[in-house]
C-alpha cells in the first residue's frame, strides 16, 4: 500500500524529468535517486560502489583513502 506525499511543483517536475521510462513510477525513481542513509564507513563503501564512475570526478579519492586509514588505525 502507498502513502500520499504533498510535493511541491518544482519537486514534481524533477521527479518526472528523472524518469528513465514511461513505466519507471516516482517511487522507483525516488528508490533510484536517494541513497540511503549512511552511518558507517561499511555504509558509505557500498554507496559509493553503487555510483556512476563519472561521479568519481567529483570526489577526492585520496582524502577517501586518507579516512579509511584513519579508521582502520583508530580499532
Amino acid at each position: 500500500m502507498g502513502k500520499s506525499a504533498n510535493l511541491s511543483d518544482e519537486a514534481y517536475a524533477l521527479l518526472k524529468a528523472n524518469k528513465r521510462s514511461e513505466k519507471e513510477s516516482l517511487s522507483q525513481v525516488i528508490l533510484r535517486m536517494v541513497p540511503k542513509p549512511i552511518r558507517t564507513f561499511g555504509d558509505l563503501e557500498k554507496h559509493l560502489e553503487g555510483l556512476d564512475d563519472s561521479v568519481f570526478d567529483r570526489i577526492d579519492v585520496e582524502a577517501l583513502r586518507r579516512v579509511r586509514e584513519r579508521k582502520r588505525h583508530a580499532h
